[in-house]
């Protein structure tokens, strides 16, 4: 049984790595071998196939089907989850309780028949639960039709149900079999479908009857199928996860081309979603981006709008899906847009399941307001810890000491911890409400530490413990590694390290990835302080080929934190030689992931993973693979860019100092054509609003209007009520009001039209007697090679601090007749001297790529350095202390050159 279930797995793990364009060529193939005559009679061959594939498939390895595994590889939480790597590694996912039963002014009990067909018809349709029902059957037994029948089948499946009656499940089966051969497509999608939902097991002879009628129905090119009940049979076939839908779906994707030529009204666009969603296998980009231009006519002709909410859900649900969310950011964008007037109006979870699509791509910017007010009445209506998590997001820094109250009282109730999910909407609203007390962390994790040693063996074989390695992992960044729970983390390391080790899904590449990443950061495991686990590095060389760049950034990421944690002061011998190991199949994965990427045009997404996977370990950060991926982002092409994407990007720039023009223009393109929709004044933090500006100032483009709104008092009186709530106290407060002074600074020297006053001196004299100076090295031997030039220490000043602020490692005054001077006490000689500033710059002062091009602080300086009378050279480490700076006399030389001295 272990072996066929081994089978089972891989096999469903085969679809990922199924190449697309060979099941469009057998699509192809199908479509031009075989004409009209032979596809028909293929059709009962195929119906055999179909009802052989059903018997032969046991029901073992249903329970491993559960949704949290199929949200674990999508690298997605089961609620708000952590966006860092949400996108990680995503397949198709498919929501078994989507709606294909009508549009919105048709009931279910209407889905086939009306009621008023006849008298029993008009009967089954007045039943409001089981019971009735039953009744109902049984006294009009002799007179049920097929249709009677199929209308009980659908009513048993929908009704609000205490208990499924299964005597009257059974009945209903035994009187549908005889009818199977008789019933249309619409009947047998919609009975296989609303079956499938009351879990009817997929070998029941009646289950196989439909199915192949169904599919019969489907393959033959000369019926006409519904589009309903399409969407019907591609729900029902997903239904559980228990068929290889590439396989008993191929043919539907030449439906699927017509239907999507033929969409014209709002109902049609959503039965498409619910088809292209659970066929997302056999869904190629061709097909995908023919949808979305159908979908982009009906949004421009008003045909989809606020007045069917529930069609563009459905459209969300399906363009969000991991595998290609970000290849449909703009139209994501519209249809939120587009939903803006009925925000208010919509149902508690449609609202929750918007609100996560926003946080995710963090646009349009018009949605904000809507849902937080939208999401403040939630809560207000329904105190609970998935309201709390949602709208913690939208809260406003004078509310935080409110809402740490509320958590703290969810999380010491019992009753809540007794909720489906709770664990994740009450981690949610910790990691957003960055809570820094321990105490309140500890009763957190205590209780899911509770969760976990009370699991049963069904939950730890369904690695349901996952997600807490997943959420613990990223909780422990947000707090920069200084809180730990020891249990924790020694629990999740044993039941990871166990699944590794004894279960099907350590065979997994996607899973292994994440089970190894919490083994690598935690250890816990036998001479984890020596070394790493050499069942690990197994598992590693021999699925090197099958990683993607997501698990790649997993692995790595797992071992920064370790080496953060464990091996910050020594490394062991042992670490060393396995880390050089990991170290070569993550760079021979980059290096496969980059020459794949190298016939394609490059994906921004994959690229971004890449980047990050090798940033984390600096032994790779000098690889030639390193440097070629970094130059990669000058071919890719930037069609789906998003505010989510543009932060990702500034992050990756800022920490690799990697310089690319033609990037940052399509970045700066993509504002300026879509500044309305990207998060404004109102809903950044100070800091993000104080460095936007900064940027601003740096390219001379920061309007009058934004100017005025932060240097006045409520912007002020804003940073100081965000300073007193911020959770980290040591640091936040100092970056913002040193970019305040940066800023105050920038405004003063570039706008002086504006009449900004300098408010910072007080700042600046506090900031440098509380820093006292240390002469480094560089400085040292510089400073004496300039007193040995000039002849006169007094030629000269060292650290000198400019009005505004700047620090100068050294300046130098001139005369007219470029010889060095005391510096002048009186200001009427300024315009007969040359003031001279040396920078002393290190090698981070310059970009990764371009070791002549400065980083913006630093260019911004110059700058400044220069509008306030200052000629500016530059001395750097890296060439002062290269090798032909060593000869006799070469560094004397260099800075009389530089300086221009003639004597």
């Amino acid at each position: 049984m272990y072996t066929n279930l081994i089978r089972k797995q891989l096999l469903k793990s085969i679809t990922k790595f199924w190449h697309l364009q060979s099941i469009k060529c057998s699509v192809r193939i199908t479509n031009t071998a075989h004409s009209n005559v032979d596809q028909l009679k293929l059709k009962s061959t195929f119906g055999r196939k179909a009802r052989t594939y059903c018997n032969s498939y046991t029901e073992a390895s249903n329970q491993r089907q559960c949704s949290d595994i199929n949200n674990t590889r999508n690298g997605k939480e089961t609620s708000l989850g952590s966006y860092e790597t949400e996108k990680v590694n995503g397949e198709y996912v498919v929501n078994v309780n989507d709606e294909v039963e009508g549009d919105e002014n048709v009931t279910i009990k209407n889905l086939l028949y009306d009621e008023r067909q006849d008298d029993i018809m008009e009967l089954l349709h007045s039943c409001e639960n089981c019971a009735e029902l039953n009744k109902l059957v049984l006294k009009f037994a002799d007179r049920l039709k097929k249709e009677h029948v199929i209308q009980s089948v659908i009513l048993m499946g929908s009704l609000t149900k205490d208990a499924l009656n299964e005597n009257l499940l059974r009945y209903l089966l035994t009187r549908l079999e005889p009818y199977i051969l008789d019933l249309n497509i619409n009947e047998a999608s919609c009975t296989f479908l609303y079956l499938r939902k009351m879990q009817v097991p997929k070998t029941h002879p009646v289950m196989c009857g439909l199915l192949t009628k169904a599919l019969d129905s489907v393959n033959d090119p000369l019926e006409f199928v519904d589009l309903a009940a399409v969407s019907q049979l591609a729900v029902a076939i997903n239904t559980g996860r228990d068929f290889f839908t590439p396989i008993l779906c191929v043919n539907f994707i030449n439906r699927i081309h017509k239907y999507i030529k033929k969409c014209r009204t709002a109902e049609d666009a959503r039965l498409l979603a619910i088809c292209v969603l659970n066929l997302q296998p056999l869904i190629d980009y061709e097909i995908l981006n023919a949808f979305k231009e159908r979908i982009s006519i009906l949004l421009q002709n008003g045909v989809i709008s606020a007045n069917c909410p529930k069609v563009i859900i459905k459209l969300l649900n399906m363009l969000n899906i991991g595998v290609w969310s970000h290849k449909n950011t703009a139209l994501i964008r519209d249809l939120l847009t587009a939903l803006k007037p009925c925000v208010k109006q919509l149902e508690g979870n449609v609202l929750k399941n918007v609100c996560r699509i926003y946080l995710y791509h963090m646009e349009p910017a018009a949605l904000h307001e809507p849902l937080a007010v939208a999401l403040e009445d939630l809560l207000n209506r329904e105190m609970s810890p998935e309201a709390l998590a949602y709208f913690v997001p939208f809260s406003e820094p004078v509310r935080r000491n409110a809402l740490i109250n509320t958590f703290k009282t969810f999380v010491n109730s019992s009753e809540v911890w007794e909720h489906s999910n709770s664990t994740a909407h009450l981690f949610s609203a910790l990691r957003a409400l960055k809570i820094s007390d321990t105490s309140i962390c500890d009763m957190y994790w205590n209780r899911v530490l509770k969760e976990l040693n009370y699991a049963s063996e069904t939950d730890i074989g369904q690695l349901r413990f996952l997600r807490h390695c997943h959420r613990y992992m990223h909780f422990n960044n947000n707090l920069g590694g200084t809180y730990r729970h020891l249990g924790v983390e020694q629990r999740l390391s044993q039941m990871a390290i166990r699944a590794i080790k004894y279960d099907v899904f350590g065979r997994i590449p996607q899973i292994f990835a994440r089970l190894a990443s919490f083994v690598f950061a935690y250890g816990h495991t036998p001479h984890y302080v020596k070394k790493y686990p050499n069942i690990l590095l197994s598992k590693i060389i021999n699925m090197a080929e099958q990683f993607t760049p997501g698990d790649c950034f997993l692995i790595s990421r797992g071992l920064y934190i370790s080496l953060e944690l464990r091996y910050r002061y020594q490394i062991p011998p042992l670490v060393n030689m396995q880390l050089a190991t990991i170290d070569s199949v993550l760079a021979s994965c980059a290096e496969r992931c980059l020459n794949i990427s190298e016939e394609n045009q490059h994906s921004l997404h994959d690229l971004n993973w890449l980047v990050r996977c090798l940033s984390n370990r600096k032994t790779l950060k000098n690889s030639v693979i390193y440097h070629r991926i970094l130059a990669k982002y000058k071919d890719v092409k930037c069609d789906d860019l998003n505010s989510r994407i543009l932060k990702d990007m500034a992050y990756i720039f800022t920490t690799t100092n990697y310089l690319v023009p033609e990037i940052l223009e399509s970045m700066l393109e993509y504002i300026t054509n879509n500044y309305e929709h990207i998060g404004d004044f109102n809903y950044m933090n100070g800091l993000s609003l104080v460095q936007a500006c900064l940027a601003l100032c740096f390219y001379k483009a920061i309007s009058q209007e934004l100017i005025d709104k932060v240097f006045c008092v409520n912007f002020i009186q804003r940073v100081e009520n965000e300073i007193q709530m911020c959770y980290s106290k040591a640091t936040y407060p100092e970056r913002v009001l040193n970019l305040v002074m940066q800023l105050n600074r920038s405004v003063c020297l570039d706008y002086p039209e504006c009449n900004v006053p300098w408010f910072q001196q007080n700042f600046i004299e506090a900031h440098v007697s509380n820093k006292p100076f240390h002469e480094s090295t560089f400085s040292r031997d510089v400073r004496k090679f300039l007193e040995t030039l000039l002849q006169d220490e007094s030629y000269f000043r060292c650290n000198h601090v400019t009005p505004y602020g700047y620090q100068i490692d050294f300046v130098i005054h001139f005369d007219k007749d470029k010889k060095a001077i005391k510096a002048p006490t009186e200001t009427t000689m300024l315009h007969r001297i040359t003031k001279v500033a040396i920078l002393l710059l290190k090698l981070d002062s310059f970009c990764e790529n371009d070791l002549k091009a400065l980083r913006g602080p630093d260019s911004l300086k110059v700058k400044h350095l220069e509008m306030m009378g200052y000629k500016v050279l530059r001395i750097t480490e890296h060439e002062w202390n290269s090798k032909y700076m060593n000869a006799n006399q070469a560094k004397r030389n260099y800075l009389k050159c530089l300086l221009q001295i003639t004597n």
